[in-house]
């Protein structure tokens, strides 16, 4: 029979971060939402708060902000964020890699935590809905995370069905699907974890391109009559999801290979588009700068796997430095001792054997 975690069959520390785990999955995406699109209010908040059912003094369930100030692209913008320019910045980091790769995947067996950013990568879709008179409200829907996706727009009153894209026919997503919207932006959310710096940055610059084609075409079905807009709108999202996956090909042939390729002329690879950063190299846990014949070959372990490397704090890497040296010499030494052992022993057979006419020695095995 499953058992539920309790105080009775779990230990303190695990209750200690299962606390901090709901305290924070919500709370600091309180903190920031608020902080973003008021941010005047926002920054009357206490980041460290969270929010649990008994929280004394708790975030309010909504703040003031002035007249007209949030607009339909900050609340969409609020939904790519990873906490960037704040201490809980999802790009920064060792666990964020060189690129500065703000997803995290799944944790079994180890007690800790990431931060939840705001934009997860495991969104199926989302969407803003953006309430406008006379029937013409409008929901912005968009595919997979939101930090990759394009928000199309849709009419709340529409009676048709969605265009074929949307459509969700045949969808799944244990089989890779070209006739599926979703895939199209699922493939590039994935491929930007590669390099997520580069890719993504272009991946939102090519979002914010069709987003003004959207406004600008929102404002020309203006005088149109609803079944002409919702033709309208359904073939706006089929066009842009076709030129999404146009786009899937072309990032994939650009930052494959970890080169940044432009064209096929004599300078159009930049070998070094896609250079590791230098905190990264530098870093002892990738262990580049620190790489030497006998050792160590991975960075400096894990501490609770190598105690005595933990001990070594960061004062004490001149010390290091020093021992790696001395390490290094005392490694060679036996060769050295060999091949002296080796060169005496096969000069005094040497002298027993007839002496060559070159006068050279013979190094008998």
């Amino acid at each position: 029979r499953h058992s539920f975690p309790s105080r009775e069959n779990t230990p303190a520390e695990q209750i200690e971060s299962m606390s901090h785990l709901l305290a924070y999955y919500s709370g600091r995406r309180m903190w920031r939402i608020f902080s973003l699109l008021s941010p005047a209010e926002g920054a009357k908040l206490n980041p460290d708060l969270g929010n649990l059912p008994r929280t004394e003094d708790p975030y309010p369930p909504s703040v003031k902000a002035p007249k007209h100030s949030v607009t339909r692209e900050m609340v969409m913008q609020t939904l790519r964020d990873h906490y960037e320019g704040t201490a809980y910045d999802l790009t920064k980091g060792m666990a964020a890699g060189p690129y500065g790769n703000p997803n995290r995947g799944p944790i079994k067996g180890v007690t800790g935590q990431w931060e939840r950013a705001i934009s997860m990568f495991r969104t199926a879709y989302s969407y803003v809905l953006e309430a406008r008179p006379a029937s013409r409200s409008i929901t912005w829907f968009g595919y997979d995370a939101a930090h990759g996706t394009v928000w199309m727009p849709f009419y709340g009153a529409s009676v048709g069905p969605a265009p074929k894209t949307h459509a969700g026919h045949g969808l799944n997503m244990s089989t890779f699907n070209q006739n599926a919207g979703w895939w199209a932006f699922n493939l590039i959310n994935q491929y930007s974890d590669l390099n997520f710096q580069q890719i993504n940055q272009e991946v939102r610059g090519k979002a914010e391109m069709i987003h003004q084609e959207a406004v600008k075409a929102v404002k020309e079905w203006e005088t149109m009559d609803l079944a002409e807009v919702e033709k309208h709108s359904n073939a706006f999202a089929v066009k842009k999801v076709d030129e999404w996956w146009a786009f899937a090909w072309q990032l994939i042939a650009k930052y494959g290979r970890l080169v940044t390729t432009f064209n096929e002329s004599n300078t159009g690879v930049d070998y070094y588009g896609q250079m590791y950063p230098g905190w990264w190299l530098e870093s002892p846990d990738v262990g580049f700068t620190l790489w030497s014949p006998p050792g160590p070959f991975h960075g400096i372990p894990d501490g609770s796997k190598c105690p005595k490397l933990l001990s070594l704090a960061a004062s004490d890497w001149s010390d290091w430095s020093q021992w790696s040296q001395w390490s290094q010499w005392a490694a060679w030494l036996p060769t050295f001792f060999a091949l002296g052992g080796a060169y005496v022993l096969g000069k005094r057979h040497g002298r027993a054997l007839p002496e060559p006419q070159d006068h050279g020695y013979v190094m008998a095995p």
